[in-house]
């Protein structure tokens, strides 16, 4: 009995670690909410400042983040790739398992190689701070000179 349960236990960890090893980077960072041109249109010149500023630190801890986890994406990817050639070296290689190494090296690339929210995002910043600087109200030393 015991001897079953244990075993059953072996099992059930097993099939889980495919599912442990896709999320050991947790899950990709959540953009900030940006708020939109029209939005800063509507606020006071200080507010107007004050949401802009807030939204460039969140973009930049956003991009940090996003960063950070791109770069242990490439990481698992780089050791699942160690663990594919040595699965492949084996006098018996174990074709499941290879299959299984050569999904999670492309689920890693493809999740790394997303940017499209990036430049979503940079785009609603940059329209944001375009917003605020076509104000003639506020203090434009910050923005960019044309």
């Amino acid at each position: 009995m015991l001897k079953s349960l244990g075993l059953a236990a072996v099992v059930a960890i097993m099939a889980a670690a495919p599912a442990w090893a896709q999320n050991q980077c947790g899950d990709e960072p959540i953009p900030p909410a940006i708020p939109s041109a029209a939005d800063i249109g509507t606020k006071s010149p200080a507010d107007a400042a004050k949401m802009r500023h807030q939204a460039f630190l969140d973009v930049k801890a956003w991009q940090q983040s996003a960063n950070d986890y791109r770069n242990c994406l490439e990481s698992d990817a780089n050791q699942t790739r160690r663990d594919l050639a040595t699965a492949q070296s084996q006098s018996k290689p174990d074709q499941d398992r290879i299959k299984r190494l050569q999904a999670q090296i492309a689920a890693d690339e493809a999740a790394s190689n997303k940017r499209d929210t990036e430049e979503r995002l940079v785009n609603a910043f940059n329209a944001l701070r375009t917003a605020y600087c076509d104000r003639s109200d506020v203090d434009k030393s910050s923005c960019p000179k044309s």
